[in-house]
């Protein structure tokens, strides 16, 4: 083709014809032209559809992570009443007076300890943070919607740190105060017979040590229990937004 263009630009030199030649020069140089803006386009459509392509599966990977983290929750979410039961129970039952024997404080107990600590993922959601992809999310909406993830996940932390040491208060009162091995005996991982030693648990309902500890597990464990169904809204949100249905 350039051989071809070459060959008519010396055909008009040779017969004098500079006009034309300007003209047909010209016109060649806009040809030229529009080709390369036409090439820059294409390049641009390329990378814009890789772009797009590259999104879709960004925003089915923070689909996925969400809507696993979204199961955990549910199914910690469940622990968690329980054991928000279990210490209600008991707080309801500590008083001065001696509790009866027919109730089995060391069941409750058991429930108790649970320590229902949720640790969402954010594997997917930390990759973007540290390739910049975050930034390039074309849904400002959705990049609100994760930065309001984010600083709630940290305040999530401390909750289920607070919500550790709870746990360890409690079960290191037992073991100082108290039977562990009672406790220990009602779940179904522990098959064995109860302490032999005459130490009932049920004293603890008249200390207020004991009342103390409770109360504090007790509040922590209604602060992650709000925890829980702020995130529950966070990630119903975020998984509608990152939707590729």
């Amino acid at each position: 083709m350039i051989k071809f263009f070459r060959k008519i630009r010396q055909n008009l030199l040779s017969e004098g014809k500079t006009q034309r030649y300007i003209k047909y020069a010209l016109g060649e140089i806009v040809l030229v032209v529009i080709g390369i803006l036409i090439a820059l386009q294409i390049n641009n459509w390329n990378q814009g559809r890789l772009a797009l392509d590259r999104e879709r599966v960004t925003l089915s990977n923070l689909n996925s992570e969400f809507r696993d983290n979204l199961e955990d929750l549910d199914s910690i979410n469940n622990i968690l009443l329980r054991a928000i039961d279990a210490n209600e129970l008991i707080f309801n039952m500590i008083r001065a007076e001696p509790v009866e024997h027919s109730v089995n404080i060391d069941s409750l107990l058991t429930r108790a300890i649970t320590s229902p600590s949720w640790k969402p993922s954010e594997f997917v959601l930390n990759e973007l943070k540290n390739s910049d992809g975050l930034a390039k999310l074309n849904d400002n909406h959705l990049k609100k919607q994760l930065f309001q993830w984010s600083r709630f996940f940290n305040e999530l932390q401390e909750t289920m740190a607070q919500l550790e040491d709870t746990n360890k208060d409690l079960i290191l009162f037992i073991r100082e105060n108290g039977s562990l091995r009672n406790v220990d005996v009602e779940s179904e991982l522990f098959n064995y017979r109860r302490s032999q030693l005459g130490i009932e648990n049920a004293k603890l309902l008249q200390d207020f040590k004991f009342e103390n500890i409770i109360d504090d597990k007790l509040y922590v464990l209604i602060e992650a229990k709000n925890d829980y169904a702020r995130a529950k809204v966070l990630i119903e949100e975020i998984l509608q937004s990152t939707s590729t249905e």
